[in-house]
């Protein structure tokens, strides 16, 4: 017996496998790979292998048929055998990926990899798979099981000359909804299995829950106001979606909603309703008693491309379309225009390949990526993502006892990439002697003298990667490609040719690591994922806590192992592990070694301990992100009466600080002042500053609510801390006045009191006596942007407060240089006039990076600094002094903001 591995060895696409078994040759599958440019199987290796006798196919993946119609042209007499539902369903799935193929020869100026007539003539050719599930060809016997995954997929069963070969295409021992699980053969011992491992790493998640969440988050996205995507494959898993959501309607368990099915999708679920003795019996049923379960009246309706358009610009609603990776079709077609929506979803069920768009968007959610290139453009994505566990492929503990059910003298595990094949070797029993198949190789078996069987090898390890051995079901860190930031990944298993470690982050992203690249091993994890990622994420988030709880003063001087300093420490649970370990990997270069093996080691003296102490290291979330801390600290002050915001100044540099922004910061005491900065410093681990920015419009809507509107317009001094108001003083007033004070910091002065003027000597407020009439609103509006455009002054808007006319200048300080002008504007319209207090940030900014010569290379936009008076720009290279002086002062003379520059 000889397997020839042709493609979908080492990977998940361009399934094809040559058997020969006495004078027997057999081709099972030919598929496509979805990406890249060598999208075949290397069908060269035919030349120097057996013609086959036939062709069989296990399901209708086009990365099991896709390279078909290139066999049937090379052996055109070749019978091609298939079930009747794969028939069906190959015609609709071969045109469509032909066509797909076209565009993207067209697109690229290339050749397609073969012609629709080529196509047709495979379609013409195909032949059913015996109703009994038996076929004899030569002096083989062939029989079929049923291998769950989707509609007529199975496993081949191949005997003859006194050996015997088991492939079983892609598998699903659990029944989703549509279809039951895979058929067990417990009768047979095959020789060889040929196996798929695309989940050999994991174990799936309950489906149930799976489904629930799926079902809430459409419901949630739908009753708030957005279209929920979910790109599906459209064969199998698209029919799982539409069976699930609409159960869950029925049961009451979600809000009705409208769904709509489009792409590929349509013409499958149409094809699986023929079906309905391959179905389960409640699919079945509906369909024998609606006509239907998928495409059902009033509740899941199919869509053609020119209604997609109307779709969106209707009710918020559920869109199930193909392809299940973004690749092309209808589903990428919604989500350029549904991903940059913050009240759409786009939610992901199955496998994604490295390179498509739905892994990107995976990775996206993951803080990986922050864009999405679809069909060309790239997409600034805001909408939520979610991803769902409803695989169709058995997973790593499915395929063991699968194995351990058959006892074949040797498993050759394909389909799944290098991470899922070594984690599944691993967990195979090597009495099975699992093979890791490799694309182009030949694998073959001799034949015992008895003619019974094959003959075995015993499965050999190696004493040299013991150490390694020991490192499986440890939770590590290792250094991301910046090798600066440590990543969390769990240890599955070694890789045991390279010696490499075989991890999965907790995200479930498989990482092939050396040895090197890890940073520390934090201890083994045997609990559940979800809980280990609880810690993990509480440690990265904020670590301060945690290693306030944690005695270093314990730890003795020396070079010690991170064993030695748990020993010493006595951590308690994973978390403060964790934090020891970042805490380790903080310390200057010289305090760390590598050495037995690449194990670490860390010196221990005075000086270290104390910095530990008093964490003056640069330990790894010493402090949250920003984010997080300006949302913890909305938290905390959320009923301080002054609180009006926070943000981050300075940020990446050393002298970064959340700052606190008050609406009136006089009223906020230097002592409480004091008692807010060491509580935020203690709950967020960041330095603390407050703005003495001053919120004017609660200022004069303060006054107004506490004297009413016959207090007139005030003036606001700012840099006198002042409020002149033109009323009178009255009897009681003190009163108010005290209070006004106590609440803002600001003193009340009224009409005939000391006056109290701006930094110019003139008041805010202008107003002159007018020989002419007093202008209605509309003709002083129209009449200030004449005489704006009369002395060439830029003015940005003009709008009328309590019958003064208010002047939108780019900000105050250049409205203070037309302080003359104002006042013949004043009466010129017979009205009083002020100016806005509020500087244009927008367009202070837009003038900044105007005028910034080219080479001076800004890391980011300005930053407006309002009580200083500046815009704030960051260089990547200090410009001289008089280079320096001439760009500042044409800001100054534009915006009347000095400019500041920083490296």
């Amino acid at each position: 017996m000889k397997v020839s591995v042709l493609g979908g060895g080492s990977e998940v696409g361009a399934s094809c496998l040559h058997i020969q078994i006495g004078n027997t040759n057999l081709l099972i599958d030919a598929g496509m790979r979805m990406h890249g440019d060598d999208l075949l199987p290397a069908l060269g290796m035919l030349d120097g292998l057996g013609i086959p006798d036939c062709i069989l196919v296990t399901h209708a993946h086009a990365d099991h048929i896709g390279a078909l119609p290139i066999v049937h042209s090379l052996y055109p007499s070749v019978p091609v055998y298939a079930t009747p539902p794969t028939i069906d369903l190959m015609k609709v799935m071969m045109k469509d990926a032909f066509k797909i193929m076209e565009q993207r020869s067209k697109a690229t100026d290339s050749l397609s990899a073969y012609t629709d007539d080529q196509v047709n003539r495979l379609l013409q050719s195909l032949l059913h798979f015996p109703a009994s599930g038996i076929l004899r060809i030569g002096d083989v016997t062939i029989k079929s099981y049923r291998a769950g995954h989707i509609l007529g997929a199975v496993m081949f069963l191949i005997e003859g000359g006194g050996e015997s070969l088991l492939v079983t295409g892609d598998l699903s021992f659990k029944a989703g909804r549509t279809i039951p699980g895979a058929v067990v053969p417990h009768d047979v011992s095959p020789d060889v299995v040929i196996m798929e491992s695309t989940y050999g790493n994991r174990v799936h998640t309950d489906r149930n829950t799976e489904e629930r969440r799926l079902s809430e988050h459409v419901a949630e996205v739908i009753s708030g106001g957005g279209f929920a995507l979910i790109p599906a494959f459209a064969l199998g898993r698209a029919q799982e979606v539409l069976l699930t959501l609409q159960d869950y309607m029925d049961k009451g368990l979600i809000p009705e909603f409208p769904i709509y099915v489009d792409g590929l999708v349509t013409p499958i679920s149409r094809i699986y309703k023929s079906y309905p003795h391959y179905l389960k019996g409640p699919v079945a049923h509906r369909i024998r008693r609606n006509g239907d379960a998928f495409l059902t009246e009033g509740r899941c309706k199919a869509v053609e491309p020119k209604e997609r358009e109307t779709l969106l610009q209707g009710k918020p609603a559920c869109i199930v379309a193909s392809s299940g990776m973004l690749t092309g079709g209808a589903s990428s077609w919604y989500a350029e225009r549904l991903v940059s929506g913050e009240k759409n979803a786009i939610f992901i069920t199955g496998y994604q390949d490295e390179e498509s768009p739905g892994k990107k968007l995976l990775d996206l959610a993951d803080g990986l990526e922050q864009t999405l290139e679809l069909n060309g453009t790239s997409y600034e994505v805001k909408c939520h993502v979610g991803k769902y566990g409803l695989s169709a492929h058995a997973d790593a503990n499915e395929m063991n006892r699968f194995i351990q059910s058959l006892k074949p003298t040797y498993t050759l595990l394909v389909h799944g990439d290098d991470e899922a094949r070594s984690r599944l070797g691993e967990l195979l029993d090597p009495r099975f002697n699992p093979v890791l198949a490799e694309n182009g190789e030949t694998y073959p078996f001799e034949k015992r003298a008895s003619g019974r069987g094959i003959k075995g090898k015993r499965y050999q390890t190696s004493d040299g990667n013991n150490f390694l051995k020991e490192k499986i079901g440890n939770l590590l860190l290792y250094y991301s490609d910046d090798g600066q930031t440590m990543k969390p990944a769990i240890c599955t298993g070694i890789h045991l040719k390279t010696n490499a470690l075989i991890c999965q982050t907790l995200k479930g992203k498989p990482v092939r690591l050396q040895y090197s690249q890890v940073a520390e091993f934090v201890g083994p994890w045997n609990g559940a994922v979800d809980e280990l990622t609880d810690a993990v994420n509480e440690v990265f988030n904020f670590s301060r806590p945690i290693l306030e709880k944690l005695d270093w003063g314990k730890l003795p001087e020396g070079e010690l192992s991170i064993e030695t300093i748990f020993d010493v420490i006595e951590p308690s649970d994973i978390r403060e592990k964790l934090v020891i370990v970042l805490a380790m990997q903080s310390l200057p270069p010289e305090y760390r070694r590598k050495q037995d093996r690449g194990q670490a080691f860390y010196i221990i003296d005075d000086r270290m301990r104390t910095n530990l102490e008093k964490f003056d290291l640069p330990i790894e979330a010493i402090k949250m992100n920003p984010t997080a801390a300006m949302e913890k600290a909305r938290d905390l002050l959320a009923q301080h009466p002054r609180f009006v915001r926070c943000g981050v100044n300075d940020l990446g540099t050393e002298t970064e600080r959340l700052t606190i922004y008050f609406d009136f910061p006089d009223a906020v005491k230097d002592s409480e002042r004091k008692q807010l900065t060491d509580m935020l410093k203690k709950e967020t681990g960041w330095d603390v500053s407050f703005s003495d920015s001053v919120r004017q419009d609660l200022l004069q809507k303060y006054i107004s609510d506490i004297f009413g509107s016959d207090a007139g317009t005030p003036s606001i001094h700012l840099h006198e801390r002042t409020v002149s108001l033109p009323a009178e003083k009255t009897a009681g007033s003190e009163q108010l006045i005290a209070r006004f004070k106590e609440t803002t910091g600001f003193q009340l002065r009224f009409k005939g009191e000391a006056e109290h003027t701006s930094e110019t000597g003139k008041e805010h407020i202008f107003q002159v006596e007018s020989s002419g009439n007093r202008m209605e609103n509309n003709e002083a509006i129209a009449e200030t942007k004449r005489w704006a455009e009369d002395r060439g002054l830029t003015i940005y808007k003009v709008g009328i407060k309590q019958e003064v006319v208010e002047v939108h200048f780019i900000s105050p300080e250049i409205a203070r240089r037309h302080e003359a002008e104002l006042e013949e504007l004043s009466w010129r319209i017979g009205r009083p006039v002020t100016y806005n207090k509020n500087p244009k940030q927008n367009e202070i900014i837009r003038i900044t990076l105007e005028s910034l010569p080219s080479d001076w290379e800004p890391k980011k936009n300005p930053s407006i600094l309002i009580d200083r008076k500046t815009v704030s720009v960051k260089v990547a290279e200090l410009p001289n002094e008089e280079e320096k002086k001439r760009i500042s002062d044409k800001i100054e003379r534009e915006t009347g903001y000095a400019l500041e520059v920083n490296r």
